[in-house]
Order: C-alpha cells, then sequence, then structure tokens
C-alpha cells in the first residue's frame, strides 16, 4: 500500500455537484436564450464536446480555490465557476493577474483583458514568486500533448523511438524530436507547488500512454511509492483530476491511490470507448480492472442554466467554443450533421 499524502483540498463529489447545479439559476430568460441560440445557429437543448468540457472541468474546482490558469479551455472553466457554483473561486494568471473578473475572455496569458477588476496586476515574478511559492495557490488547470497512468504531462516534445536520454533530447536518430511543442511555461512549478492539478485534453490512446515521452509537469502523483513525486523531495501536491472528452478520471493520495482511476463516464459516451484510449488498464477506484460491460458513474449532464451562462456570458462571441475535436470532425464528415447530445433534465 502507497503511502498517504496530505492533500488540503475537497473535490467536489458527484452528488455535490449535481445538488449545487440543480439549484443554480442563471436570471436569463428562456427568451434571450433562445434568441441568442438562433442568431449563432445552436441549438439550445444539445451541448457540444467544447461545452461538455467547460462545463464538467467548472464543477471540479474547489469551492473558493485560487486556480492558476492558462488561456483556453481553463480560462472557460474558470470563468464559468465564478458565474455559476463557484463564485468564490480565484483565477491566477501567468502574467501577474491575481483575482480578475473578466468582461471579455483572454486568449493569452498576457492579454490586457486578463487585468480587468484584478486585485493587482503585477507581473509574472510576482504570479510565481508572491502567489504561487507562498502558497497561496490551491489549483492549476493544464493541458498537453500526452497524460500518462500518473498524471504526468507532456507538452515539451515527441520523439521517433527510441529515445536519447541526453538532456539535449536528440532522437536516437540523432535528429532531435519529430515534434516539438510549446514546452513547459509555467506549467512545471505550478504542477510542482500547487495542492492538485485540474488537467483537460481530449482523449486519444496514442495521447494516454503508460508513461508520457517527457515529463514536463507533474500533474499528479508522478509514480508509484519510491518513484512518487514525494520520493523526489516534493512535499506539496500530487492530487489529480483529468477530464477529458470521454470521461473524468481522478487519483486519491490522500488514501494511498497514486495511479489516475476512473471517475464517471460522458453523457452518450461507452466505457469500451474510454477503455481503448487509453494504453493502460483503467481501474474504478477500488482498484477492480474495468471491462466494457461494467457499471460505472455518469458524469452530470450540463443543465440548461450552464448552457446559458457558457453561451451568453463566457463565450458569447463562441472564440473558444466553436472549436471542434477530431472525434467530432469524423462524426460530421461520417454523419453528415455536427455531433451533439441533448441536455438531460
Amino acid at each position: 500500500m502507497s503511502k498517504k499524502a496530505i492533500i488540503p483540498v475537497h473535490i467536489p463529489t458527484v452528488e455535490e455537484i449535481e445538488a449545487s447545479v440543480k439549484s443554480f439559476n442563471s436570471g436569463i430568460s428562456d427568451t434571450d436564450y433562445e434568441a441568442y441560440c438562433k442568431e449563432n445557429d445552436i441549438p439550445p437543448e444539445e451541448f457540444t464536446t467544447m461545452e461538455l468540457l467547460a462545463i464538467a472541468s467548472s464543477t471540479m474546482v474547489p469551492n473558493g480555490a485560487s486556480m492558476f490558469i492558462g488561456t483556453g479551455l481553463p480560462v472557460l472553466t474558470m470563468t464559468l465557476a465564478q458565474h455559476t457554483i463557484n463564485p468564490e473561486a480565484i483565477i491566477v494568471m501567468e502574467a501577474g493577474m491575481l483575482d480578475p473578473s473578466f468582461e471579455h475572455i483572454p486568449v493569452s496569458v498576457a492579454d490586457i483583458r486578463g487585468a480587468y477588476m484584478a486585485s493587482t496586476a503585477l507581473s509574472m515574478i510576482d504570479a510565481f514568486g508572491t502567489y504561487e511559492q507562498r502558497g497561496y495557490v490551491t489549483g492549476g488547470g493544464l493541458g498537453g500533448a500526452e497524460y500518462d497512468e500518473y498524471g504526468n504531462i507532456n507538452a515539451t516534445a515527441l520523439w521517433e523511438a527510441p529515445r536519447n536520454q541526453w538532456t539535449s533530447i536528440a532522437s536516437g536518430t540523432g535528429k532531435g524530436p519529430n515534434v516539438i511543442f510549446t514546452g513547459s511555461g509555467g506549467s512545471n512549478p505550478i504542477g510542482t507547488l500547487s495542492d492538485f492539478i485540474l488537467s483537460v485534453m481530449v482523449q486519444e490512446k496514442r495521447r494516454f500512454p503508460y508513461n508520457v515521452q517527457f515529463k514536463t509537469t507533474l500533474g499528479a502523483a508522478r509514480g508509484p511509492e519510491g518513484e512518487s513525486r514525494w520520493d523526489y523531495g516534493i512535499p506539496r501536491g500530487g492530487k489529480g483530476l483529468m477530464v477529458s472528452d470521454l470521461c473524468i478520471m481522478e487519483n486519491f493520495p490522500e488514501e494511498g491511490i497514486y495511479d489516475m482511476r476512473l471517475r464517471s463516464v460522458h453523457p452518450d459516451v461507452s466505457l469500451k470507448d474510454v477503455i481503448d484510449n487509453v494504453m493502460w488498464e483503467l481501474k474504478d477506484k477500488s482498484g477492480k480492472v474495468l471491462k466494457p460491460t461494467d457499471d460505472v458513474p455518469t458524469t452530470p449532464s450540463p443543465s440548461h442554466e450552464q448552457l446559458k451562462v457558457l453561451r451568453m456570458i463566457v463565450d458569447p462571441t463562441r472564440i473558444y467554443l466553436k472549436r471542434k475535436t477530431v472525434r467530432e470532425v469524423v462524426y460530421e464528415k461520417e454523419h453528415g450533421k455536427p455531433w451533439r447530445v441533448k441536455v438531460k433534465g
């Protein structure tokens, strides 16, 4: 049994999320919402993958948490959380903005729109020194190219096998990486110094290997006992959450469970699709290796009220919401219509 870690955050349970969402009212009238949907040619009763990712992620943020975020889905996640069931949540951006209230979502971490109504707007040194290193940041919202069984994130590069292990990160062919990404940026210290990491990615088997090719960020426990972050002298953090377009995964280091376990499967997604799109043996919290026929919890469906806020307040011009996943593109080509799921309840 792995040693238990101290994780001073409470991740909302499925039951808590359902209760919070049920009691939330956006204050947006159905008439205004239907007019917006008609103008933008989107069905008011159905949601896309990007909308599901944003909504599911927003419900996983602990109450009142301060979250280090980048652009894209993390911005949608935190802005939606603030406008719905987590109004006390605090946004921290790499360029030094603390506690902003976005009127328009920023498109980069240094976008001046990210400073709107911020408590402070200082510098990157303050973001990582004054806030993060002093322990004032609860978690981080991150993504990457690869994500493995122990929550490690690769946002650096991909190599052709066999890979040379020298620090020059040259491939075994001597030609360097096949694909180079943006790299760590601030994600490495965010993963090292936060209590937990909320990762959001599109799930494909090639992107969810047993081991990432390069550990850009420790997005959870790093490895089993003996290879964990705590064994490498990193005392804080280790809690990991992964919200993909298929499911939600979570580890439980506070209970001695270091690897990522299945928490729930999204509406209209089969467990077989989830299992087929990871390279490791996916387990439930009890440690049982899952089979496609097993019964597993379902992620709470987005509500009408959450969709109203996401579409009309958070991203009304659909800067991020208009994006499509590879699965959606393939589905649209094969079926001649967009992939969407009907709101339940």
